[in-house]
């Protein structure tokens, strides 16, 4: 079945409902029906979306960080590492070459999330572009599904915007073949992350849409890419409505809506000995990205990235982080496309080393970066590099267990505020969270273990 067709069934579907709808009193298009509704950014410029990773496993409390039960292969490193024990200096042994000012920590944490969400607020990021391995139970994909759920509750009280990245590599995983052959029960399988995507996601107000579509990004395709892939895609979304607004990476597919770019590892070369991707080369394919077919599309994405040094067994390569001029340099060229979206890659995959998330190595780098662009398009952007600071405090209160129930009562009142863009409330509650806690733009304060 073709798109139009698809289309036209939605349609008919909204057809066969919307008179029950009406007789039972609801008021049915505010549910189902955006019109051409584009989610822009409320600060003038693009939509800054970080590409966030749910897969982490790891103590929620203090008092958890010594149990090796509660690590994930994320920061085990599939059984390299050993998290449960600290290095001299204290830091936990994760599979990381940037260490996370939290520690390693449980990706389904409410604590955790609201540090994450709060930083982004503060920085001026939108949102986030969710890494979704679908609704099925299998391997760890049912743990990332649960922890993205738990994400997006965060997300909506803190007001930020969402979309999901779906990897469909998730198939080839469960059939232990890559790639898999394309099966009905695949297909099925796909159609019923899609199906529980449109009932739970793609009708809330902050999911990402262009012109009234939800978007929807997939990391490949990598097991729905064959020579019918495009039937099957409209199989999967045979029940979203309106149909999604379709990106693929690196211009694979012509009829996708939209594209976007990823760190170019696969043209890295032996260089002393270490695989590496030059600045010329990562140029050249930034160059030709967005001088291409994506540039006349009506939805244009840029991907921006610090760095890739990956802690994997065979690495990918490495591009190396340059005291944050890679940032810089992947952030203007994607500027100069004029980007509705602007992805950062990423949050959080300290696998790969991709992450702006505050680290020891790095400390709040990217997100003043971000923090000053943003400025530049607003100048009434009322967040400071010291309000980056007070949300590692609040976390460090919970994660130890230490806060009193004033305490707490003063850290929530802190992130109602940030949550509502409120930087005076902001502020003076977290003046008063404990006598004598301060911030300090030139200290990092990471959380680390007694060595």
């Amino acid at each position: 079945m073709g798109r139009i067709a698809v289309a036209e069934k939605n349609i008919l579907l909204l057809g066969a409902i919307l008179p029950a709808l009406l007789l039972a009193g609801c008021q049915p298009f505010e549910e189902l029906y955006f019109g051409d509704e584009t989610t822009v950014s409320r600060h003038g410029g693009p939509l800054i979306l970080a590409h966030w990773m749910p897969w982490y496993e790891g103590p929620r409390f203090q008092r958890e960080e010594t149990y090796p039960r509660v690590y994930g292969g994320h920061w085990r490193g599939w059984g390299r590492y050993e998290p449960w024990l600290a290095d001299e200096y204290g830091r936990a042994r994760i599979a990381a070459r940037q260490y996370p000012l939290t520690g390693p920590y449980h990706s389904a944490n409410v604590a955790l999330l609201e540090y994450q969400a709060s930083l982004m607020i503060i920085a001026g990021i939108d949102g986030v572009i969710i890494d979704w391995y679908g609704v099925y139970r299998a391997n760890d994909f049912g743990i990332n599904h649960d922890n993205t759920v738990a994400l997006v509750d965060v997300l909506r009280r803190a007001g930020l915007n969402f979309l999901i990245m779906y990897e469909d590599n998730t198939l080839n995983m469960m059939a232990g073949q890559n790639p898999a052959p394309v099966t009905q029960r695949s297909r099925e399988i796909g159609r019923m992350s899609f199906d529980w995507a449109q009932e739970n996601w793609f009708r809330d107000p902050l999911y990402v849409r262009f012109q009234g579509r939800p978007v929807v990004l997939c990391f490949g395709p990598q097991h729905f890419r064959g020579p019918n892939n495009r039937d099957d895609w409209d199989f999967l979304f045979y029940n979203v409505y309106p149909l999604p607004w379709f990106g693929d990476i690196d211009n694979r597919y012509p009829w996708a809506d939209a594209s976007f770019n990823w760190p170019p590892m696969h043209l890295s070369q032996m260089i002393d000995g270490r695989l590496t991707l030059t600045e010329e080369r990562l140029v050249t394919y930034l160059q030709n990205f967005y001088q291409g077919v994506q540039r006349n599309r009506p939805f244009r994405i840029a991907t921006v990235f610090s760095a890739f040094h990956d802690s994997y067994a065979q690495s990918y390569g490495y591009l190396a982080y340059n005291d944050g001029a890679t940032f810089e340099l992947t952030w203007n060229m994607a500027m100069e496309f004029d980007p509705h979206v602007i992805q950062i890659a990423t949050w959080n995959d300290y696998g790969e080393g991709t992450i702006i998330e505050p680290t020891i190595e790095r400390g709040y780098s990217e997100l003043e970066f971000i923090q000053e662009r943003v400025r530049e398009w607003n100048p009434d952007f009322p967040f400071t590099r010291e309000d980056l600071r007070w949300p590692l405090e609040f976390y460090r209160l919970r994660f130890t267990e230490t806060a009193t129930a004033a305490e707490e009562a003063a850290i929530r009142a802190a992130i109602n505020a940030l949550f509502r863009r409120d930087a005076q409330a902001f502020r003076a509650a977290a003046a008063a969270v404990r006598p004598g806690l301060t911030v300090d733009v030139n200290e990092l304060r990471p959380i680390l273990r007694v060595p």
